[in-house]
């Protein structure tokens, strides 16, 4: 009988720590929902699959020259992990576009302006690098914001629900 609960004690301990996953931690990756600041999500395309994460949020007024045509500049933070086989340019696979209000506001600026703030994220990336930059809208200020990464073309689509809250 003794052996029969220490032997019972002994599978009980092994599933607890099996459940508690025995100390190692793995980070949820998406690959649809809605996402939040810091969530990752899995953006497919027929160029490969991308971690796409958007790590914070702020406004910039912009400076020497450069002026808003709807109001303010909103940067996104974001860094892309490569799992794909081959070399990509970032530029080619990342189609952001911001709904400010639940209407299409723009898609991210033209990639290789340079401003004043920021580093707009872009160049070469291949399987297992990250890169980290900055996605630029031209928007205005609001209470919520839609940003989207895909569209019709893609396998799926990730997107982030903000409010005037997220931004710094």
């Amino acid at each position: 009988m003794k052996k029969f609960n220490l032997l019972s004690m002994l599978v009980l301990l092994i599933m607890v720590v099996s459940a508690c996953g025995g100390g190692s931690e793995e980070t949820a990756i998406s690959e649809d929902g809605v996402l939040k600041l810091g969530e990752t999500g899995l953006f497919k395309t027929d160029k490969g699959d991308f971690e796409v994460v958007l790590n914070d949020i702020r406004y910039e007024a912009g400076g020497d020259g450069e002026k808003s045509k709807r109001g303010t500049y909103i940067v996104a933070s974001a860094t892309v992990t490569s799992r794909s086989s081959q070399v990509v340019n970032i530029e080619d696979i990342l189609p952001f576009k911001i709904f400010v209000d639940e209407v299409v506001n723009w898609n991210n600026e033209t990639y290789g302006n340079e401003y004043s703030f920021g580093s707009q994220i872009g160049g070469e990336i291949k399987e297992g690098d990250s890169v980290n930059g900055d996605i630029i809208f031209d928007s205005r200020e609001s209470d919520s914001y839609t940003i989207i990464l895909g569209g019709k073309t893609n396998p799926n689509k990730l997107v982030w629900e903000l409010t005037a809250d997220d931004f710094k």
